[in-house]
């Protein structure tokens, strides 16, 4: 359980990503074989659909798929490492109606469902602005979309290959730089938020 608290402290938990040590390890720790993996708190037919939904939401263009630099692996690591049993049960019962959704609008065998159908799914269940979560009541489909397409963003943004390699970096934070903020970045975001 201290566990659970500390990563909770770290800012995922309560509504911002900081790109603490702590939480890039954890981001880390993942499996780098995304082939292999094994979700441990989803089943694996959730793990096959978290793992299609990460990528619509941040598909392989010239930079990698969300899948490509573990975001599923982190996303379930993150469910059953720091959500409370009872967050846990509404989201394993939020899952199991969206699989159920999809297996039966789309294909029975999970595997063969396409990226077009993955479109479908969240134009047709993730709103925009998503009801705010009653946290005695039963998570809906939008909310969990909505997590998942939050947590997969900030979670992307603090790998190391993105933060490092896509992303404006610097390794020595505080350092004075006397000229304009594009020709320093190329127009790229900080991988790193100075101040926070």
């Amino acid at each position: 359980m201290k566990r659970r608290e500390a990563l909770k402290k770290l800012g995922l938990g309560t509504g911002m990503v900081v790109a603490s040590p702590a939480l890039i390890s954890f981001l880390q720790s993942c499996n780098n074989e995304t082939s292999t993996w094994r979700p441990s708190f989803l089943t694996e037919a959730q793990g096959i659909v978290l793992t299609a939904i990460v990528d619509v939401i941040l598909p392989k263009t010239d930079t990698p798929s969300a899948s490509e630099v573990n975001i599923p692996q982190f996303i379930d690591n993150y469910f059953n490492e720091v959500y409370e049993l009872d967050e846990q049960k509404k989201t394993l019962a939020a899952f199991e109606k969206l699989t159920n959704i999809i297996t039966s609008e789309y294909n029975k065998n999970i595997r063969k469902v396409t990226e077009e159908q993955y479109k479908m799914v969240l134009d047709s269940h993730m709103t925009l602005k998503a009801p705010k979560q009653d946290n005695n009541k039963e998570i809906t489909i939008s909310n969990l979309l909505n997590t998942i397409k939050w947590m997969t963003i900030n979670a992307y943004r603090t790998t190391e290959l993105i933060g490092e390699t896509v992303l404006a970096y610097d390794p020595v934070p505080g350092a004075s730089y006397c000229d304009d903020l594009n020709n320093l970045t190329q127009g790229k975001a900080w991988s790193i938020k100075y101040g926070q």
